[in-house]
C-alpha cells in the first residue's frame, strides 16, 4: 500500500503552493473578499500553469490529468482561497468535465480550449426555489419549437452566473412535471434575451457571486442542447460525485490553513508568562484538529484515486465530502476561540475561514443527503 505521492504530483503539489504562497498572500486573499472581487487575473495567471486543463486532452489545450492531479491543485486553491477554488471546481470540473465527456464536437472545441486557457467560466444552473435536495424535482422547463427551444422557469444559487460566458442549464424536457426522468442539459449564453441575473448578498465566499436566474420564454437554437434529450439525469449524477470530491479537496486546503495559522498563533501568543500553546485545552484543541485534517486528507486522496483509476467512487466521495466539511468546520471554529478576540476582528483570516467554510456541509449535496448514499450503499 502506497500513500506517497509519485514525483509528477509532488512536483504539482509544491509549484502549486509555491505560486499561490507567492501570488495570493493573506492581504490579497483579504481585500478580495471585503470587496466582493473575484481575482480573475489571478484565476488566469493559474490557468497559464495549465490548471484549469487538467482534465483535457492537448488537443484543447489541455494537460490530461486525473482525479488525483485535480485534488491536489483544489486543495492548495482552497488554502490560498476558498472562492478560487470554488470557481475552478464549477468551471472546470463540474461544467467543464460534463462537456468534454457528452458534447458535441463543435460544443468542445468552442468551450473546452476557452476553459483550458482560463478565459471562460461556466456556472452550473440546477437548484431552484422548491427544488434543493430533492433535484428531481426540476420545474424550468425546456419547450420544443421548431428551431430549437423555449425555456422558463427560475434557477436558485446559481454561482457566478454573472460572469459566467456561458451556463449549463438543467431544464425539464420530458412529459412528467417530476422525477429525474424527462431532464436535459442546456448550454445556454447568459446574454440571450428574457435571461435575468441577480447577485445574492451572502455570509461566505464572497468574491464568487450566488445569483438567481430567471428565464422568460427565452429561445434557443437546437445546437444548444449538451447530451441526449432527456438523458441529463446520469450525466448530472457523475458530475455531482466528482464536486462532492473536489468540495472535500477544498476544505482540506482551507482546514490546513486555519490549523497552521492557529498553531502559529499559539507559539506566539503570550498569557500569565507562557505561549498559550502550552496550555492543555489549546494543544488538546491542536491536536484533534490535525487528527481531523488527516483524515479528512486520507478520505479525500483514497475517493480522488478511485475515481482515476475507474473505480466506483459513489460510497468514498460522500465519506470524504461529509468528512472534510465538518472537519473544516470545525477546525476553523477552534480557530476562533484558539484567537479569542482577535478572531472576531476582519483584519485575521480566521473568520474569513469559517464563514467561506459553512456552506459546504449544506453544498454539492447536504451531508445528510450524503449520509443516505453512504447508508444506501451499506445496502440499508
Amino acid at each position: 500500500m502506497e500513500f506517497a505521492l509519485d514525483t509528477e504530483q509532488a512536483a504539482l503539489e509544491r509549484s502549486a503552493r509555491e505560486f499561490l504562497a507567492k501570488e495570493c498572500p493573506l492581504e490579497f486573499a483579504r481585500e478580495h473578499d471585503e470587496r466582493a472581487e473575484f481575482p480573475v487575473d489571478l484565476y488566469r495567471r493559474a490557468a497559464g500553469l495549465g490548471w484549469m486543463g487538467l482534465p483535457f486532452t492537448e488537443e484543447y489545450g489541455g494537460t490530461e490529468g486525473d482525479e488525483v492531479d485535480e485534488a491536489l491543485v483544489v486543495e492548495q486553491l482552497g488554502y490560498a482561497m476558498m472562492p478560487l477554488a470554488a470557481c475552478f471546481l464549477v468551471t472546470v470540473l463540474t461544467c467543464g468535465k460534463t462537456i468534454r465527456d457528452v458534447g458535441t464536437a463543435e460544443q468542445k472545441s468552442t468551450w473546452l480550449t476557452r476553459i483550458a486557457s482560463g478565459d471562460a467560466f461556466v456556472s452550473y444552473s440546477l437548484t431552484e426555489p422548491a427544488s434543493g435536495s430533492d433535484a428531481g424535482s426540476v420545474r424550468t422547463r425546456a419547450q420544443r419549437t421548431t428551431g430549437g427551444w423555449v425555456v422558463n422557469g427560475q434557477k436558485m444559487f446559481t454561482t457566478g452566473a454573472d460572469m459566467a460566458s456561458v451556463i449549463l442549464l438543467i431544464a425539464r424536457t420530458g412529459e412528467s412535471d417530476s422525477g429525474s426522468a424527462g431532464l436535459s442539459m442546456f448550454l445556454v449564453d447568459p446574454a440571450t434575451p428574457g435571461i435575468k441575473v441577480e447577485t445574492l448578498p451572502k455570509l461566505g465566499l464572497r468574491p464568487y457571486h450566488t445569483c438567481i436566474v430567471t428565464f422568460e420564454d427565452v429561445e434557443l437554437p437546437e445546437s444548444a442542447l449538451l447530451g441526449g434529450e432527456n438523458d441529463a439525469w446520469r450525466y448530472t449524477v457523475s458530475s455531482l460525485n466528482r464536486e462532492r470530491i473536489a468540495c472535500a479537496a477544498m476544505c482540506v486546503g482551507t482546514a490546513q490553513a486555519a490549523l497552521d495559522f492557529a498553531l502559529r498563533y499559539a507559539k506566539e501568543r503570550e498569557q500569565f508568562g507562557v505561549p498559550i500553546g502550552s496550555f492543555q485545552a489549546i494543544r488538546h484543541k491542536l491536536a484533534d484538529a490535525h487528527v481531523r485534517l488527516s483524515q479528512a486528507r486520507l478520505l479525500t486522496r483514497r475517493a480522488a484515486w478511485l475515481e482515476a483509476n475507474g473505480q466506483s467512487s459513489t460510497r468514498a466521495a460522500s465519506m470524504a465530502k461529509v468528512w472534510a466539511t465538518e472537519a473544516c468546520v470545525d477546525i476553523a471554529g477552534d480557530g476562533m476561540r484558539i484567537l479569542g478576540g482577535y478572531s472576531y476582528m476582519l483584519e485575521y483570516p480566521m473568520q474569513r475561514y469559517l464563514r467561506d467554510a459553512l456552506i459546504h456541509p449544506i453544498g454539492a449535496g447536504t451531508n445528510e443527503i450524503q449520509r443516505n448514499i453512504i447508508a444506501k450503499e451499506l445496502q440499508l
